[in-house]
């Protein structure tokens, strides 16, 4: 399959659940429903096995996780800076971040990896993937506490932050990645996970397609654009940049850039919907930003 049809089953699943609801089939509580199961079931299985899945004592993997870290931390850091000088709404600067720096790796990175370096990439691309969704979140999830949970205390807002499920099962995940998978039992439970958390992304699209329905288009067309094209844009290029200056070799390179290129992640839409921030332009932006990958991801993949 090539980069341009890799998003076409993103939008197959959005127009299902568009129709869904606009034949009544789903109403407004089986939204909130599927959001809910996204957010505390099948995401927080999604990231406890892919940490799982990640060998952190391996000397290559760890390089790569600190630049791919690096370079995530360094951009989310700008990102929050310009963010916080714009006279904007709080939750809409949440919003922003959480659009921007929040790729969907996972769902469209992983075959898109395969489909330009081969199967052979897949451990290394795996693990920047990982790293790409996370990272992002858990610091949105903290600018959200800062910017949209001001009337909460400094303590208070680092407890509910360590508090939450996406939380945690980063914290499990990364523990879990130093128990051997073949003790008795520990693979069924790390297949389980994997199955659960295969559910995170097509739901989370279904639900999307549901929310939008009546609702698409109706939102700040600027704040979207311009989130959007910081996301396909603006972070590969930094990324580009970046990578050069230090040297990085292929094909750890051309991983770290052509998973930059990717749109606005659908868990962005259960994270926004969570925190009451603005659904209608985060599902937007999902849809905005997915459109565009279809012509910055074959672009990168020629440039790496």
């Amino acid at each position: 399959m090539t980069p341009f049809f890799i998003s076409v089953p993103v939008f197959l699943v959005i127009i299902a659940g568009w129709l869904f609801k606009k034949y009544k089939i789903v109403d407004e509580v089986w939204i909130h429903v599927l959001n809910r199961f996204v957010y505390h079931v099948s995401l927080p299985a999604l990231i406890i096995a892919s940490f799982w899945s990640i060998n952190f004592s391996d000397k290559i993997s760890l390089m790569t996780v600190v630049w791919s870290a690096s370079f995530m931390i360094a951009f989310m850091i700008l990102v929050a800076i310009v963010l916080s000088f714009l006279s904007l709404p709080h939750k809409t600067k949440a919003a922003a971040f959480l659009i921007i720096c929040t790729g969907n790796t996972i769902y469209m990175g992983f075959p898109i990896i395969s489909d330009a370096f081969g199967g052979g990439a897949m451990p290394m691309g795996s693990l920047i993937a990982v790293l790409y969704l996370i990272l992002p979140i858990l610091a949105s999830i903290f600018m959200i506490r800062i910017w949209a949970n001001s009337h909460l205390s400094l303590s208070s807002q680092f407890i509910e932050f360590i508090k939450n499920p996406l939380m945690i099962s980063a914290v499990a995940g990364v523990m879990a990645s130093f128990i051997p998978r073949q003790a008795v039992g520990v693979e069924l439970l790390y297949k389980a996970l994997i199955l659960v958390g295969a559910t995170a992304s097509p739901v989370a699209l279904f639900a999307l397609g549901s929310f939008l329905y009546k609702r698409f288009l109706k939102s700040n067309f600027k704040l979207v654009f311009w989130s959007s094209f910081s996301k396909v844009a603006v972070f590969p290029v930094a990324v580009f940049i970046a990578g050069k200056l230090m040297g990085i070799a292929k094909p750890d390179f051309g991983l770290m850039v052509l998973l930059a290129v990717m749109p606005s992640a659908v868990t962005t839409f259960i994270i926004a919907e969570k925190f009451s921030l603005d659904e209608i332009a985060v599902g937007n932006a999902i849809l905005l930003s997915t459109i565009l990958s279809f012509f910055v991801i074959p672009l990168a993949a020629l440039i790496i």
